[in-house]
């Protein structure tokens, strides 16, 4: 993990990094398996209109937390609904880095870009395989990365 230089530079600046990401637009392909049919599969426009993500990157430990509100406007927790959820990779010069979650059949993996920018954005890439659908697809979020101060 090369989260090194970063805290040697800014010592004092943060315990943790957290990219709060609204909602996305992409594209989905689903397979022609399951609930899908020949007429039905192929390339779709997709998105997720009222998404909310939080993910947390704790600068000393590497722990990832991964939190969103659902459609009810609900919170959830990644691990608390039985994820597996871990860092992937940190450019320790720009702070981009690649979260890992496996949700049972779902695995997805985000990655958050341009973090010290304007703009910064989380690329998620999520595959699911069950009996009901086999699909894959590409979200892009506008986020705000925010630097959690030091705890006393």
């Amino acid at each position: 993990m090369a989260l090194g230089f970063f805290l040697v530079a800014q010592p004092a600046l943060a315990d943790k990094l957290q990219m709060e990401c609204g909602p996305s637009r992409g594209h989905v392909f689903n397979a022609p398996e399951g609930l899908v049919d020949s007429g039905s599969a192929g390339w779709d426009e997709d998105s997720i209109s009222t998404g909310l993500s939080i993910f947390e990157l704790d600068l000393d430990s590497g722990a990832v937390t991964y939190r969103w509100r659902d459609a009810r406007q609900y919170w959830l927790d990644a691990k608390d609904e039985g994820a597996e959820v871990r860092l992937l990779s940190v450019d320790d010069t720009d702070l981009s880095w690649q979260v890992l979650s496996i949700f049972g059949d779902v695995t997805e993996v985000c990655s958050f870009a341009n973090v010290l920018g304007d703009t910064p954005k989380s690329l998620c890439v999520t595959s699911k395989n069950n009996k009901l659908i086999h699909s894959a697809r590409v979200l892009v979020a506008d986020c705000k990365a925010v630097l959690v101060p030091v705890s006393d």
